[in-house]
């Protein structure tokens, strides 16, 4: 058990760090647009993130199937089937998301309507969505190098990837937003700027060959890159829980509690960010440790790091809602949220943030399962969590018990997709774990 313990804490640190990174990269979007542009466009921020996870969606797609795949074929030893696996992700990074940049940046002014912003915002979402866009592509690219690296055997890159493009749009929101006074549109350039930095520092662990993968031609096969996507369907469907719970709740709240509380929501929002980016690395984490574990066919470290997943999601998810009755506040403070919304976000953050109790654990048993070649287990749970629970809890329940209630609807949702987790994983070990 010593080794596995090592391991727990020689990727699940870095993956969760390196995510916290990450999401900072929208918290300080967050400040810097809040204080320096003002609350409308913190809202219009909010009301662009479906777009942005969308995005996230895709990469998840693209990404976590491919190391889903990669990480198996390093448990068995086929680095070959491996380097296989990661060239066919990176190329279909390529491809998808120079098409979805062009759509970004052709259609944003669409985009933003689509996404409900009325005239108060739309301007904004549409510059916010098109500069978003110009910078897609190397941002897939480096999402797609760093996330791989982290399955090479070297967790370390991606955490100080994931430090490097922080620190590099700090500076860029300052430079663009207060010197250069380019609103919206500058916080969406800097964070463009910074992750192109960062795709060259992950370049690094393949130019020097710090692992097994290799950026090299390859055997293009449509069987394995169906495989892949086939993998990545589970979190790329997880990933849409975000972009619908934002956009429900953006629309009960606009049109029933007033544009104050979508305010109110966006600062909720960025701190629920930094919560929801511990929770995804530390799946992230594990992910590896699974697959590896399922690839070499080793049942006793398969069962205990999916049991410490187990633990760490649950004192992790109520650490987390501890923490709202104190940094509501705090968050309004720094976001630069008017006076009038304060009262909101300290009476709703807890509300809303108390679905990371159950999220947390419904998070590491999806990646328990899609990880181990239960595919069909995995999409059930995260169609629930992401296209049936949260959608129907929020566009439903507050007609029921009252439009304030929107703000437990959430937690509603994440508390009965956990208890279908629990069932999904029980069902799928009724004969024990198959290894295919």
């Amino acid at each position: 058990m010593k080794e596995q313990r090592k391991n727990l804490v020689k990727y699940i640190i870095p993956s969760m760090l390196g995510n916290v990174c990450l999401f900072l990269l929208t918290i300080v979007d967050g400040m810097f647009v809040g204080n320096g542009v003002g609350p409308n466009a913190l809202g219009a921020v909010s009301l662009a993130m479906p777009f942005v996870m969308l995005v996230s969606a895709i990469t998840s797609l693209l990404n976590i199937g491919g190391v889903a795949v990669a990480s198996v074929r390093f448990g068995r030893g086929d680095t070959k089937g491996a380097n296989q696996a990661f060239m066919h992700s990176l190329s279909a990074n390529a491809v998808v998301f120079a098409l979805v940049s062009a759509t970004g940046i052709l259609f944003s002014h669409q985009i933003a309507a689509l996404l409900g912003a009325n005239d108060t915002y739309v301007q904004m979402v549409s510059d916010y969505i098109h500069w978003y866009s110009v910078f897609l592509l190397p941002t897939a690219i480096f999402y797609c190098l760093n996330t791989f690296a982290r399955n090479d055997g070297n967790p370390n890159i991606s955490l100080i990837t994931s430090i490097t493009v922080t620190a590099c749009n700090i500076f860029g929101d300052w430079l663009f937003v207060y010197p250069l006074k380019m609103g919206i549109a500058g916080a969406a350039i800097a964070t463009g700027i910074a992750t192109t930095i960062g795709l060259f520092v992950a370049l690094s662990h393949y130019i020097r060959k710090k692992g097994n993968l290799r950026i090299q031609k390859f055997h293009f096969e449509l069987p394995l890159l169906r495989k892949i996507m086939l993998r990545g369907v589970p979190e790329m469907i997880a990933q849409f829980a975000n972009p619908i719970t934002t956009f429900s709740m953006n629309r009960i709240l606009i049109t029933y509690l007033g544009d104050l509380s979508v305010n109110a929501f966006s600062v909720i929002s960025y701190a629920a960010s930094l919560f929801a980016s511990l929770m995804y690395g530390l799946a992230g984490g594990l992910q590896p440790l699974y697959g590896q574990s399922y690839g070499a066919k080793d049942d006793k470290s398969l069962r205990y790091y999916f049991r410490s997943g187990q633990r760490l999601a649950l004192i992790g998810g109520l650490c987390i809602w501890a923490l709202t009755f104190v940094l509501a506040k705090p968050a309004c403070i720094l976001f630069g949220a008017e006076e009038a919304a304060i009262e909101i976000v300290k009476a709703s953050m807890p509300k809303y943030c108390l679905n990371y109790v159950f999220a947390a654990s419904s998070s590491v048993i999806g990646a328990y399962l899609f990880s181990t070649k239960r595919t069909p287990y995995a999409i059930t749970l995260n169609v629930c969590r992401s296209l049936v629970f949260n959608s129907v809890c929020i566009n439903l329940l507050p007609h029921l018990f009252g439009y304030e209630f929107v703000w437990f609807t959430v937690a509603v949702a994440e508390a009965s997709c956990f208890v279908i987790a629990s069932v999904l994983r029980k069902v799928s070990e009724r004969n024990g774990i198959i290894y295919k």
